[in-house]
C-alpha cells in the first residue's frame, strides 16, 4: 500500500473536510492537479524517505571459514540480512551462512560486529542470527502478501558495493518449480537483485519487509531480469520456531506421489472414469503407521487438495507439508474410484 503523497493528502483532506462541514455549506474546491514534474518529485521524495528509514535495518552478512592448514580465517561468502527484532534478531538466507565457522555483520555505518547463528532451515533457505553487543533498528515483517503491480524496493549489499536500493514492481506471487529450495512459493519482482543481495529485504512503500530476497533470474534459463523473494509470512513462521526452539519442526504426511510426468499413464483408469481435474498428484506409496495411513489415504488416490491448497504438481504437494505444523488437523480431498472423498488427517512430525 503506497504512502500517500502530499497531493493525495491534500485531496483526501479536502474530501474529509467537505464531508465534515457539508451541512449547510458548500464543499471546498478540489486542489489543482500537480504538474507531471511535481508529481515525479513527490514520488522520488517518498522513495528517498523509505530508503533512509530502512537503511539502518539492512546489513551485510559475511561468512568466514578457517582453513584446515594453519587455521587462517578466510572470507567464504557475503550476503545481506535484515534486523527484525529490537533484541538484534536478524534473518538471512541459509545458503549465505552455509559452511561458515563464524559470522560478521557490517552495518550501514561500516561498523563490524560478530553474530551467532540461532538456527537454520535449508528447506526454506532461511537462517536466523543474533547480534547482542549493539542496539539495532528492526524492520517490520508484512502480515499479508503484496499485490501484483505493487512498487517494491530490493535492499542489500550486492557485489560488496555497500547499501544498495533498486526499484521494481511485484510481477507475480506463488512462483515455484525454480529448483532453489524444497519450499517454493516465491514473490517475483523485476527489482534488480545481484550476488550479495541474498538475504536482504524486499520492502513495500510502508517500509515493511514483504519478503527476503533469495535469487536472481539466470540468463541460461531465459529469465534474466527477474528475481524472487521468500514471502514474509513464511519468514515469520520459520523465525518464530527458531527463536523459540532453535530449530524448525516440519510436518510429516507419510505418502509419496508418482512423478507428475507419469500421470497420464498411471491415471489412465481414472481418466477413463471421467476424471477431469487439474491435479497431477497420484499417490504411489503410503508409509505404514503414518498419518496418511491413519487417515485412510491409499496408493492410487489422486490428491485434489490438502488443507485447502489445490494440488497441481509435485511442488504444491511439497509446499502443503512444509506449510503445515506437526499436530495440524486438516482435510485431504482425493479422487478415488470415480468419486471425491474427504479424509481428515493429523500431521505427524518429520524425524531426520
Amino acid at each position: 500500500m503506497p504512502i500517500p503523497s502530499r497531493a493525495t493528502n491534500l485531496t483526501l483532506g479536502g474530501g474529509l473536510l467537505a464531508l465534515a462541514f457539508s451541512a449547510g455549506r458548500a464543499a471546498a474546491p478540489a486542489p489543482p492537479p500537480l504538474a507531471p514534474v511535481e508529481a515525479a518529485q513527490l514520488v522520488s521524495a517518498a522513495l528517498q524517505e523509505i530508503s533512509a528509514r530502512a537503511e539502518p535495518s539492512v546489513l551485510q552478512v559475511r561468512a568466514l571459514a578457517r582453513s584446515r592448514r594453519g587455521g587462517v580465517t578466510r572470507r567464504l561468502q557475503d550476503g545481506s540480512g535484515v534486523v527484525i527484532a529490537a533484541d538484534g534478531t536478524i534473518v538471512t538466507n541459509e545458503h549465505v551462512v552455509r559452511g561458515a565457522d563464524s559470522l560478521v555483520v557490517i552495518l550501514h555505518d561500516g561498523s563490524e560486529h560478530p553474530a551467532e547463528i540461532l538456527g537454520r532451515d535449508p528447506r526454506t533457505d532461511l537462517a536466523v542470527l543474533r547480534v547482542s553487543d549493539i542496539a539495532l533498528k528492526p524492520m517490520e515483517l508484512a502480515e499479508a502478501p503484496p499485490e501484483v503491480g505493487e512498487l517494491v524496493l530490493a535492499m542489500g549489499n550486492p557485489l560488496g558495493f555497500g547499501h544498495t536500493v533498486t526499484l521494481g514492481v511485484v510481477n507475480g506471487v506463488g512462483r515455484s518449480n525454480l529448483d532453489i529450495a524444497q519450499y517454493e512459493d516465491y514473490i517475483q519482482t523485476d527489482a534488480a537483485i545481484n550476488p550479495g543481495n541474498s538475504g536482504g529485504p524486499l520492502v513495500d512503500l510502508l517500509g515493511r519487509a514483504v519478503g527476503i530476497n533469495v535469487a536472481m533470474g539466470l540468463e541460461s534459463n531465459g529469465d534474466k531480469g527477474l528475481a524472487f523473494a521468500i514471502p514474509a509470512q513464511m519468514v515469520r513462521r520459520v523465525v518464530d520456531q527458531i527463536v523459540k526452539d532453535g530449530t524448525v519442526r516440519h510436518a510429516w504426511l507419510g505418502a509419496r506421489p508418482h512423478p507428475a510426468w507419469q500421470f497420464p499413464r498411471v491415471a489412465a483408469d481414472d481418466l477413463a472414469q471421467g476424471y477431469t481435474g487439474r491435479s497431477r498428484i497420484k499417490v504411489r506409496e503410503v508409509t505404514a503407521s503414518s498419518p496418511a495411513a491413519a487417515a485412510g489415504l491409499r496408493s492410487g488416490d489422486i490428491l485434489l487438495s490438502i488443507a485447502g491448497r489445490r494440488m497441481l504438481d509435485e511442488q504444491s504437494f511439497r509446499n502443503a507439508s512444509l506449510e503445515a505444523r506437526p499436530g495440524d488437523i486438516v482435510d485431504i480431498v482425493v479422487w478415488r474410484a470415480g468419486k471425491e472423498l474427504v479424509l481428515p488427517l493429523e500431521f505427524g512430525e518429520e524425524r531426520d
